[in-house]
């Protein structure tokens, strides 16, 4: 049977924690920038949408071309995992490199352009599309090819499944506790302890992020959002020399 989806590998835990702050602090800078655009975290925008019937709210036309640029990217992202796919090509360093490659256009916008004076200025829309459709990628990157990876920049979902998790290891470490010498009861605590592990360092990283882009947007302005492009230029070099899993 033809396969449909690419193979997927499971990264190492540090690997999605830094693409979440990367997503964290790029949301904290085009909130604290662009005038409450949400790049990382669209259902913001998705909010604004739906209360636009009701008041008027600046700065829309900015934040639903973002929506449309999250979700082109995201239409291409797979699109192009899919042809690597067929092909028995390596996709994960490419995909990266496209994420790394539209935060730079993001980064070189803000630092280069004239300052956005207001939330309907449109010299702001130009990097709030560049900056979601990183975003959009880094979503795509993460569901097609990293297994048993959370979204790393969709916070909702992820405190679900701490919540969850977290119930879960109770359980599990309860049935440790009543029967120590069964294997099953001590596969599943280990099990679900490396899950809830994953989603933690994912939200911490997330908040970190977030955090860190406010601190940096505060003190050193557009100065500070290379950092991200750095850290995603740095994944991109881990996926191109780490040994390829089948």
């Amino acid at each position: 049977m033809t396969q449909t989806r690419p193979a997927a590998e499971a990264p190492p835990r540090w690997v999605p924690a830094l693409l979440s702050f990367a997503a964290g602090y790029v949301d904290s800078y085009t909130f604290l920038a662009l005038f409450g655009l949400f790049v990382a975290q669209v259902t913001g925008s998705f909010v604004t949408a739906g209360a636009q019937f009701i008041i008027y709210d600046a700065g829309f036309s900015g934040k639903m071309l973002a929506v449309l640029a999250f979700l082109l990217a995201t239409v291409l992202t797979a699109t192009l995992i899919g042809v690597a796919a067929d092909k028995d090509r390596d996709a994960l360093p490419w995909m990266l490199a496209l994420e790394t490659l539209l935060l730079a256009a993001f980064a070189l916008l803000m630092l280069a352009g004239p300052p956005v004076k207001g939330p309907d200025d449109w010299h702001g829309f130009l990097p709030g599309v560049f900056a979601a459709m990183a975003m959009g990628t880094q979503s795509v990157i993460v569901r097609l090819l990293m297994r048993g990876i959370p979204q790393t920049n969709v916070m909702t979902g992820n405190m679900t499944q701490l919540g969850v998790e977290t119930t879960e290891i109770i359980r599990a470490w309860r049935r440790c506790a009543r029967a120590p010498d069964d294997p099953g009861a001590q596969g599943d605590f280990i099990a679900i302890r490396a899950r809830l592990l994953v989603v933690l360092s994912i939200a911490v990283g997330f908040i970190v992020g977030a955090f860190l882009g406010a601190a940096a947007y505060t003190t050193a302005g557009m100065t500070g959002i290379p950092l991200a492009v750095v850290l995603l230029a740095a994944l991109t070099l881990w996926a191109m020399r780490r040994p390829r899993t089948a």
